[in-house]
């Protein structure tokens, strides 16, 4: 065989092999995938005369970065193969506005002798993620369960890549390395305890080498403006010295801030005060006091969030603010407001910071009950300055049917007294005439949420001296159906308005919590 023809059938071998490849399918297993040639040039030129070709390829970037906003890292590579108008998508810069780093995020499976078959950072796909996205990286987001190893050894690769493209003669692709990383999200999963626990929740906090990779790789995050670190349940030694990294590299450009159970003792974080143009801080009320709230009537701070969660210390061990700390914030920084949320699944109650300027009150806890002797202390402490109140979530609780046992007089009393109520929600049985007095009673109410399943139609509250018969007649002859009651409620708020049922109000939950 003359070599002509050996280099004829060597290159049309390489032909066929470049219309060949390897593929990891859905059980991460590699497949070899051969394309079959028609050796009829003349009827492939026939089949492509009439193949229709569609125009997805000419989709504007806008709606392409949308589209690959919601697909996963793997499967933006696949789309990005598709076509070149696609492929140039891959690399738009809101598509990696946020890269979730998860237990199984650029893993690879590997058989361990004593915990068997285990996901381990695959580090030469993670360097050639890194080298061909990390400078389109914007924010970062940390989803551990259980493989904190593999969180650590990226947070390492990151730092080391970053380090090597500040260097002078630096490697082209790691030029930029993470320097537009602009947001950090890292929930720790702090509760260790197994499903079928019976002592329930088991709190271990984070720390040692992955806090110092952590703060290693903050220290590195010269341009954050979002940082939200949850759930970390640290000592007191390690919380003190958390946010050093954070303020020595963006003391000036840090604008939202949450740090979420830093610990479950009393710890106030002082860090927070140093940020000059922060705008909204969410802090557990464990971790804050009045040296804190010194600190933070000298900054542009205008939302502060009080947050409690499930591990969250009870409410009857947490000590609130001064009222004198809270007197000097007003009158320092007068457009400052304090909102008070809980996120429970189990039952829970706010700790109420007398004198503070709180513009919200919500409760994301389906056990929770409202209380009367709490609903008072709110009444008169902030009537005033609250504007939002409500239960999210449906309840988990049987609500009483008689009137003196529900929450009808209390939301009245609410509405009377804190005339800024912009915004209430109820989700306990309350009667038709009770909404319809207070659509009338709140003057600045624009938006009122109540769930259908819960109002009664009757009319059982007893006549005021101040009501004149008209409007008794009124009130009674409007209670009697959900129409007439939708109808004069529509009138008194100006738009149309309706009672939700119970799937409306699961997704207004949604949009509240997503709101705040």
């Amino acid at each position: 065989m003359s070599a002509l023809s050996v280099g004829r059938k060597s290159s049309g071998q390489l032909e066929v092999m470049q219309k060949a490849g390897w593929k990891i399918d859905e059980n991460e297993k590699a497949c070899y995938i051969d394309v079959d040639e028609d050796d009829d040039d003349a009827g492939d030129g026939a089949n492509d005369s009439k193949r229709v070709y569609s125009n997805w390829c000419y989709l504007p970037d806008l709606i392409l970065e949308e589209i690959f906003t919601y697909l996963s890292p793997k499967e933006r590579y696949y789309a990005g193969l598709v076509c070149r108008q696609w492929y140039r998508a891959f690399y738009l810069p809101t598509v990696w506005n946020n890269f979730v780093m998860d237990d199984r995020t650029l893993t690879r499976p590997k058989y361990n002798y004593y915990s068997g078959w285990q996901y381990c950072l695959d580090h030469m796909r993670t360097q050639n993620c890194l080298a061909r996205i990390g400078k389109y990286l914007r924010g970062i987001e940390f989803r551990p369960w259980h493989s904190f190893n593999n969180i650590y050894q990226f947070m390492t690769l990151l730092s080391w890549s970053m380090d090597k493209g500040a260097e002078l003669n630096a490697s082209p692709e790691l030029v930029g390395m993470g320097r537009r990383i602009r947001s950090l999200v890292y929930h720790f999963p702090c509760n260790m305890s197994q499903p079928n626990d019976p002592e329930g929740i088991k709190l271990f906090g984070t720390g040692g080498q992955l806090l110092k990779g952590l703060k290693e790789l903050l220290l590195r995050l010269t341009d954050l403006h979002t940082l939200k670190l949850v759930d970390f349940v640290l000592e007191r030694f390690e919380a003190n010295h958390l946010l050093d990294e954070v303020v020595c590299s963006c003391c000036t450009k840090m604008r939202v801030l949450n740090l979420v159970n830093v610990t479950t003792t009393h710890c106030p974080i002082m860090h927070v005060g140093l940020f000059l143009n922060l705008q909204v801080l969410t802090i557990s009320p464990q971790n804050i006091d009045d040296d804190v709230l010194s600190l933070l009537a000298d900054t542009k701070l205008r939302h502060l969030y009080l947050l409690q969660n499930c591990y969250t210390p009870s409410h009857l061990t947490i000590s609130a603010c001064g009222v004198k700390a809270w007197r000097s914030l007003k009158k320092t920084n007068p457009r400052m407001r304090v909102h008070l949320r809980v996120e429970n699944l189990t039952d829970g109650e706010v700790v109420l910071q007398p004198e503070a300027p709180v513009h919200s009150i919500t409760y994301w806890a389906p056990q929770a009950r409202i209380r009367v002797d709490l609903l008072v202390r709110m009444v008169d402490h902030y009537r005033n300055t609250l504007a939002v109140y409500g239960h999210e979530l449906l309840p988990r609780f049987s609500s009483p049917k008689p009137f003196h046992s529900r929450v009808d007089s209390l939301m009245l009393l609410l509405c009377r007294q804190c005339f800024n109520l912009d915004t209430l929600i109820i989700r306990e049985k309350v009667s038709t005439s009770t909404l319809l007095l207070i659509a009338r009673t709140a003057k600045n109410l624009r938006h009122l949420y109540v769930r259908r399943f819960a109002v009664i139609l009757r009319c059982d509250w007893p006549r005021h001296l101040e009501w004149s018969d008209e409007f008794y007649a009124w009130l009674k002859r409007n209670s009697r159906s959900y129409e007439a009651v939708e109808r004069e409620i529509s009138q008194i708020l100006g738009e149309k308005w309706r009672l939700l049922s119970d799937r409306d109000f699961k997704q207004l939950t949604v949009n509240v919590k997503s709101g705040i």
